[in-house]
Parts: C-alpha cells; sequence; structure tokens
C-alpha cells in the first residue's frame, strides 16, 4: 500500500461494499466473500492495512478507477464530502496566502454553520439565534487535507445510516409501476444540513450572479425559502472580497449511505465580481422579515392513493417545523402524485406552499398547495401564475 494512500477503516470498506451493490456470502473461518456480477471479492475480518490494502488493490480493479481515488471513496463512505476551492487568475495550486486560506475557513464554518440553522427553521437573519442542534452538525464535521496540485478544502459531515420505518403494510403498485402504498426512511438532519448549504450557494448564483442585477423582493423570499441568510451572504463575501481569490467554487460528493438528491448540481462557482451584489443582499436581509406564507421543504417518505377511482393522491413530506421534525401530508391530483413518485425516484427534495389545516392527533395536511415543485427548480410565480395543484 503506497504511503501517500491512507487506509481505511474495514468497517467503511465493508459500508462501500454494501451501498455499491455488492452481496456479501455466508462467512468463512477467515473472512466474508463478496460478490457482484462476476466478480469476487474476499474481505477479511481482521483490520490488517496490508490484507485490506490487497481488497482495495482489487476493487480498483474491478472498478477500474485509480487506487488513491477507491481508499478515498471508502473512507468517506459515511461522509457527505463539500470541496470548498478557491481560484484565482493564476490558478493557485499548492499555496495560498496564511490570510487568505484563514478566512477561507473561517467564512466556510460560518456558511455551514447558518445552513445549518435555516435547515431547521428558515430565516432572512439568523443574529445570535443559531440553532443548538444544528451547531452539533458542524462541531462533528471535519476538515480534510488540502487536495495537492490546487488549494481544495475538504469539509466532512457524518451521514447516519437511516432507520427503515416499520410498515405494516406491503409496499403496493398499480399496473403502471404507480404507488398505492409507500413508506421511505425519512432524511437524516445532517444531509439536510448539507444539502441546504448546496442549494443556498446555487440559489445565490441563480438568483444573485447570474441575473447580475439587485434581486427583487421575490428574489430575496426565494433566497430565504431555500435556505439564504445574511449570515450565509456576509460569509461568502468575506472570502470573495479576498485579492487572491477571483472565484469560489464548492462541489458535493454525497455519502452513498443516504440516496443522493441526483438532480441538485454538484458544482457551483460564484464569482468575486458578484461581491457587492451579495453584499447589497447581505443589508437587506438584515432587515427582511421572514414571510409569514406556510412554506415548507422536505423529502417525500410515503404515497398513498388505494382507490384507483379517487383523482388525488396524498403524500407525506418529511420537513422541519418550528425547528422540529414534522411529517405534513400534501394531497395531490394524479397527474402531480406521478410527477411526485418520479421526483422521489430522483432523491429530490421537494418546496410546498399552502394552507396547513389542523385535526387533534393527526398530521397536518395541505389540501390544495398553492406551489409544489422540485427545490432544484426555481421558480417564482408572477402575479398571473395559475396554482399547481
Amino acid at each position: 500500500m503506497p504511503e501517500t494512500i491512507a487506509v481505511p477503516a474495514l468497517a467503511d470498506l465493508v459500508i462501500y461494499l454494501r451501498t455499491h451493490g455488492w452481496s456479501a456470502r455466508p462467512p468463512g473461518p477467515g473472512g466474508t466473500l463478496w460478490s457482484k456480477g462476476d466478480s469476487r471479492i474476499g474481505v477479511p475480518f481482521e483490520p490488517d492495512d496490508v490484507l485490506i490494502g490487497s481488497v482495495l488493490g482489487r476493487l480498483a480493479r474491478v472498478e477500474d478507477r485509480d487506487l488513491k481515488a477507491i481508499a478515498d471513496a471508502v473512507r468517506h463512505v459515511r461522509f457527505d464530502v463539500t470541496n470548498l476551492r478557491a481560484v484565482n487568475d493564476l490558478r493557485i495550486v499548492d499555496k495560498i496566502p496564511l490570510g487568505t486560506a484563514t478566512k477561507l475557513i473561517s467564512s466556510a464554518r460560518t456558511m455551514m454553520r447558518a445552513t445549518a440553522t435555516t435547515a431547521r427553521w428558515e430565516r432572512a437573519h439568523i443574529g445570535s439565534s443559531y440553532s443548538r442542534i444544528g451547531d452539533g452538525v458542524v462541531r462533528d464535521a471535519f476538515m480534510g487535507h488540502t487536495e495537492r496540485g490546487s488549494f481544495i478544502i475538504p469539509v466532512l459531515v457524518p451521514i447516519p445510516e437511516p432507520e427503515q420505518p416499520e410498515s405494516v403494510e406491503s409496499t403496493l403498485f398499480d399496473e403502471h409501476d404507480e404507488p398505492v402504498m409507500y413508506n421511505a426512511a425519512p432524511e437524516p438532519f445532517e444531509r439536510r444540513v448539507v444539502r441546504t448549504f448546496a442549494q443556498s450557494m446555487q440559489a445565490v448564483h441563480d438568483l444573485i450572479v447570474e441575473p447580475a442585477r439587485t434581486p427583487s423582493t421575490d428574489n430575496i423570499h426565494e433566497l430565504v425559502y431555500r435556505g439564504v441568510s445574511r449570515e450565509f451572504c456576509s460569509a461568502l463575501v468575506k472570502v470573495l472580497n479576498e485579492s487572491a481569490i477571483a472565484e469560489f467554487e464548492t462541489t458535493v460528493d454525497w455519502a452513498p449511505v443516504v440516496p443522493a438528491p441526483d438532480t441538485m448540481p454538484r458544482q457551483v462557482s460564484i464569482s468575486a465580481d458578484a461581491v457587492d451584489l451579495v453584499q447589497q443582499v447581505a443589508d437587506r436581509l438584515r432587515q427582511q422579515r421572514t414571510p409569514t406564507r406556510q412554506i415548507f421543504s422536505g423529502t417525500i417518505v410515503e404515497f398513498r392513493h388505494e382507490d384507483p377511482n379517487d383523482p388525488f393522491g396524498e403524500i407525506a413530506v418529511s420537513t422541519m417545523r418550528r425547528g422540529r421534525p414534522a411529517e405534513i401530508r400534501v394531497r395531490l391530483r394524479v397527474e402531480r402524485y406521478r410527477e411526485a413518485w418520479d421526483w422521489h425516484n430522483a432523491g429530490r427534495a421537494v418546496l410546498v406552499e399552502g394552507i396547513i389545516r389542523r385535526a387533534p392527533g393527526r398530521p397536518g395536511m395541505v389540501d390544495e398547495p398553492i406551489r409544489f415543485q422540485p427545490m432544484d427548480e426555481l421558480m417564482l410565480p408572477g402575479p398571473d401564475s395559475l396554482p399547481r395543484f
């Protein structure tokens, strides 16, 4: 095993194989044989670096990947990894001014901390009201080594494997593979934090940087719905203001222990030329009150459409309400219900706007959503927009 390649833990190797389609045979005296198609790999019981190195070499050949790439993928199998990259016109390679590096790391922590709060409760201005649970996610995060050849800081957030729901009824589908009854595990809060960070970067790019103009009030509201706060923008401004940085780029590698949001852009770049616009938004968010409309977001965890003659189906969205985990049911016309199934299969979180009806002892229900769309699709309804039920 080359010295430059860190040997991953045996437990992570087992998780990697399980989450990448390998099946374990009954264990033998010294280890377990794993298979995938025509390929076989023997994994020892003992955490021996030499034996694990041999397994990684075999795995690299099977997957036709570089040995270091395989080793890194196994070591990070339980982490969402957000790579923060500082770019300048001369291309930062192995070094960066110390002051710039310090601000980059400090600002990255502030941005992550801000989204760990807005992941629980959207707000334009956090002030001193950071989420205690969100701060716990940030405390548990790690910073990996910078990647040689460019100044990249990996931020590692541990992602727990979700507990599968205990469903007393079988998963049922009709002849069109439409779910009649279906339950899925809720999104871990740690994943929601990283997803909120990624969608906040994307929202800043799409609503501030790309238009290259001062955002409208609707744009500002949309930024808040996506998880953007004044603190997030202010920290981003500190990075973009550094003379050594011409562009700030983030790339997210999702932990395979939880299905990745496939349609969310992995890479987002923010040019330093946009620093004044981002600062303007930060100033406006300081004065902006969080909209009072009932809007929530999250992943779809349940489908129900038992009567084929019913023109409506029902889904449940796992979300956060007033800083606490909650499930809210949404009643949809069958056409939208089928769309929601496609979005769920693609791992897309959704945004819902509508009146939440409550009854004693029952989860909240939105009967007719004014807005229902994937979080990765920016849509600003104008005054003439029609509701989408």
